[in-house]
């Protein structure tokens, strides 16, 4: 006698797949198979600009096309011109701001020094220089903050009486010599 080999049963009371979820099962196994990117990706679809697209689209290796000059030619070296927006912004200060703003230039205050030391400055600094000082003298006048010499007085020698009548008088106070 030969040997029966033994017949498989289904196992009874196991959950039965449904159809949908069969379905499931199937679209997640061919999604899991698809990875990256759909082929020519690369040269279908990503235009950006919307309407014509190769016409609008400049190719990035092609270089400028402005003209470049050959031949250097020297031109002759201008002074730099001062800035005139400070000015115009300084106006709307009060004299006062103003005054104190020229006085604390660091800009002024170097070339100050350094014509001091007897260095030349160039034509445009001389005139920055020059403007500045005029109007720092003008708002010191406007404030009254300007002591007025009296060397026309102290330059006439004083005669024998007025002397005299200066050395009588109780506020009579001798001036220092010098």
């Amino acid at each position: 006698m030969s040997a029966k080999q033994p017949v498989r049963k289904p196992k009874s009371g196991g959950k039965k797949e449904s159809q949908e979820s069969a379905q499931a099962g199937r679209e997640r196994k061919r999604a899991a198979k698809r990875k990256g990117l759909k082929a020519g990706s690369r040269h279908s679809g990503t235009q950006s600009g919307g309407k014509g697209g190769k016409k609008d689209q400049k190719d990035p290796r092609i270089g400028s096309r402005k003209p470049v000059e050959l031949v250097v030619e020297t031109a002759k070296p201008q002074a730099p011109k001062a800035a005139p927006v400070k000015e115009e912004k300084k106006r709307g200060l009060t004299p006062e701001q103003e005054l104190a703003a020229i006085e604390n230039d660091e800009r002024l205050n170097g070339l100050l020094d350094r014509l001091d030391e007897g260095e030349e400055l160039n034509p445009a600094d001389l005139a920055w220089v020059e403007e500045k000082v005029a109007r720092h003298q003008q708002l010191m006048e406007e404030l009254g903050l300007v002591e007025e010499d009296e060397e026309d007085e102290e330059a006439e020698p004083a005669s024998d009486e007025e002397l005299w009548d200066r050395f009588l008088d109780s506020d009579y106070k001798p001036e220092p010599k010098p």
